[in-house]
């Protein structure tokens, strides 16, 4: 049974739950599905892999089918490894990782949708986001408050989507929230671009 909620706020207690689950975890891992859409030129490209998420505002996405194909944040810079380009891009300042990203609903006025079907619930956040983000959307379990689905979209009406499966919880942080050295790669500051 589905259930529709829509009302209008500053910030939103709908995400509390997901956001209290990464603030307290230590570290998460699980598979990834990531889903690019170009509103322009109407394509899109699919791509998976292994997220790792660790408190505070660090994450690392590494992509199958290529072993240095890697995007994440320190926590205090996100950079992202382009293999085909043999290029590190830095972008330092403010970290765009998961958890800044859901306090944007939680710091902003928005429109906020939510759907609810067993024990997942599904909330879509309009607004005026930092980044230029207009919709987050975010999906998670009621019983265990961990995340199935994280989504944005621009203004421009480009979107990134990561549906989260097989999520491990850990007390151990690894060691591998750092921008790699990479023989042969430049690293480039995105905010000379």
């Amino acid at each position: 049974m589905n259930s529709f909620l829509m009302i209008i706020l500053a910030g939103t207690s709908l995400l509390r739950p997901l956001s209290e689950r990464l603030e307290d975890a230590i570290y998460l891992t699980g598979s990834f599905a990531q889903t690019d859409y170009w509103a322009l030129t109407m394509d899109s490209e699919e791509a998976s892999g292994t997220m790792h998420l660790a408190h505070p505002n660090r994450f690392l996405l590494q992509y199958d089918g290529s072993e240095d194909r890697v995007m994440g944040c320190t926590g205090t810079e996100v950079f992202t490894v382009d293999p085909v380009f043999s290029e590190i891009l830095v972008y330092s300042g403010s970290p765009t990782g998961f958890l800044h990203i859901l306090s944007f609903a939680s710091e902003n006025e928005c429109s906020v949708v939510s759907s609810q079907s067993g024990d997942s619930i599904t909330v879509i956040a309009s607004g005026l986001f930092e980044g230029g983000i207009t919709e987050i959307t975010a999906g998670y379990t009621l019983s265990d408050s961990l995340p199935f689905l994280f989504s944005t979209t621009d203004a421009n009406g480009n979107s990134t989507s990561w549906e989260i499966a097989d999520l491990q919880i850990s007390d151990t942080v690894p060691d591998i929230f750092f921008i790699p050295q990479l023989a042969g790669y430049s690293i480039i500051d995105a905010g000379t671009l």
